[in-house]
């Protein structure tokens, strides 16, 4: 338990003055002796304020704990986003196919956010996630045995599911020990976590020389390094998880650019992120610039998520989505014309892109945030991220049955016409209803999807913020 020990006050030195009439010692339990000296009464206060200290220290210490071993699910996680679909592309697997490898994951990732915190429950946080780190190295190891799209079709939806449960195990334990008023740095510090760990170990693999199975081994050990972390904290185990969601007809009568939004980001972005290293190699390019795309998108949108938030706090939210939706519009029709003759203009391109579309998601979570009460927060947040997943789920096999039709520009011709049918929704209910007044709106939070519903429990707006922590 997070000890409260900003009301502690330290007496002067040199005075006897308690802080009742009995002279009770703060938060230590132990009354004081009127006639106790005042070095004793120093030494017994001194006493309490390094337990203060070391309780503060020791649950600071298990977050971080926590916090590591998420870092190391997301590493793995970026790895196996870039090498199933390059080692597919490689083998001249057809994009079709290739893209209903990439939706099992995010099928099985949608599964999972629904089924995973039941299975939590039944068994418990910390046997749940060793049965889950267990199966997902498993699954991760058995990559290298063939190259076979069926194969790593089932277990992409394996590690979907379980990546899904370690998430939802792993951001309880994150939400149980951060106390109410830091919610909004551990949320910042864990995005930043999570993309760092994915950009970095994109750009890790563009900058070695090591075959695709050396990092599917390697890929499956961080996944079992997760569990030691998590196994170690002392803290007590968080609430069992419960998915709380709202229906869509509500959801949609709160925001209905915020439910759009996160469906067609979802289909932007599951789409773009899951087949890019196949567009890269069917331009001709190497592995390589298909790992450093990737991260510089994943980079992009860590540099301009909060820029953007700070815009929509001070503007109307649905003109900054509007603006980034057509940034995306003009960046993905660009990509697709030039991409192919000026393979070096996809770096910055890939940047912008990735910083608005990837930012996209958290302003609608912020707008349809402004519309509704705040006991309704976690449920909106949680299905919100469903809606994502599920448009994360659909995204690439349309982009990839587009691609069979039209090359491999298609993918970015895919991204273009979502992004349009995005911003023409806006600019409809824009017309429609009028934006809330700034002093009803909560400030923006930058917020990570690709995590589980149980990160909107850490969301500073949500009813859970108001309450202290353990």
């Amino acid at each position: 338990m997070v000890p409260d020990w900003h009301v502690l006050r330290m007496p002067r030195r040199g005075t006897t003055k308690s802080n009742d009439a009995f002279g009770d010692c703060p938060n230590s339990g132990k009354p004081i002796h009127p006639r106790q000296t005042t070095g004793a009464r120093d030494r017994q206060m001194g006493r309490v304020w390094l337990d203060l200290r070391g309780g503060m220290g020791s649950a600071f210490l298990g977050l971080a704990a926590i916090v590591a071993g998420a870092f190391l699910l997301q590493i793995s996680n970026g790895w196996l986003a870039i090498l199933v679909p390059l080692e597919l592309g490689v083998a001249d697997y057809p994009a079709s196919v290739i893209g209903l490898v990439v939706t099992a994951h995010s099928v099985g990732f949608l599964v999972g956010c629904i089924y995973a915190p039941r299975f939590v429950r039944s068994i418990g946080h910390i046997r749940a996630f060793a049965v889950l780190a267990a199966a997902v190295s498993v699954a991760t190891m058995a990559f290298t045995a063939m190259v076979d799209p069926w194969l790593w079709g089932m277990l992409r939806l394996v590690t979907g599911f379980c990546s899904a449960g370690l998430f939802t195990i792993a951001e309880s334990w994150i939400s149980a020990q951060t106390p109410s008023q830091f919610r909004g740095r551990v949320l910042s510090l864990y995005m930043l976590s999570n993309k760092v760990a994915l950009a970095g170990g994109q750009l890790l693999l563009a900058f070695s020389d090591v075959e695709a199975s050396v990092y599917f081994l390697i890929a499956s050990a961080c996944y079992s390094l997760s569990l030691i972390p998590v196994a170690s904290t002392r803290g007590a185990a968080p609430a069992q998880p419960e998915l709380q969601t709202m229906s869509l007809r509500k959801l949609y009568r709160i925001a209905p650019v915020g439910i759009v939004g996160a469906v067609a980001t979802g289909l932007m972005i599951g789409a773009v992120l899951g087949v890019a290293p196949v567009y890269v190699v069917e331009i001709g390019e190497s592995p390589a610039m298909a790992a450093i795309l990737v991260a510089i998108m994943q980079t992009g949108s860590l540099v301009s998520q909060w820029p953007l938030g700070w815009l929509s706090d001070r503007y109307e939210r649905r003109v900054v989505i509007l603006v980034a939706t057509v940034i995306v519009a003009v960046v993905s029709l660009a990509i697709a014309l030039i991409g192919a003759s000026f393979p070096q203009a996809l770096y910055p391109l890939a940047a912008l892109w990735g910083g608005c579309a990837l930012s996209i998601y958290a302003i609608c979570l912020a707008h349809a945030g402004d519309f509704a009460e705040s006991h309704e927060m976690v449920p909106l947040a949680s299905s919100l991220l469903l809606c994502w997943a599920t448009g994360s789920a659909l995204g690439p096999f349309m982009a990839a049955a587009f691609m069979q039709v039209v090359g491999p520009n298609g993918l970015f011709l895919y991204s273009a016409v979502i992004a349009a049918a995005l911003a023409g929704f806006v600019v409809w209910r824009m017309s429609r209803r009028a934006a809330p007044k700034p002093e009803d709106r909560d400030p923006f939070v930058a917020v990570a999807v690709m995590t589980s519903p149980g990160s909107a429990r850490l969301d500073p707006r949500s009813p859970d913020a108001t309450t202290p922590g353990p």
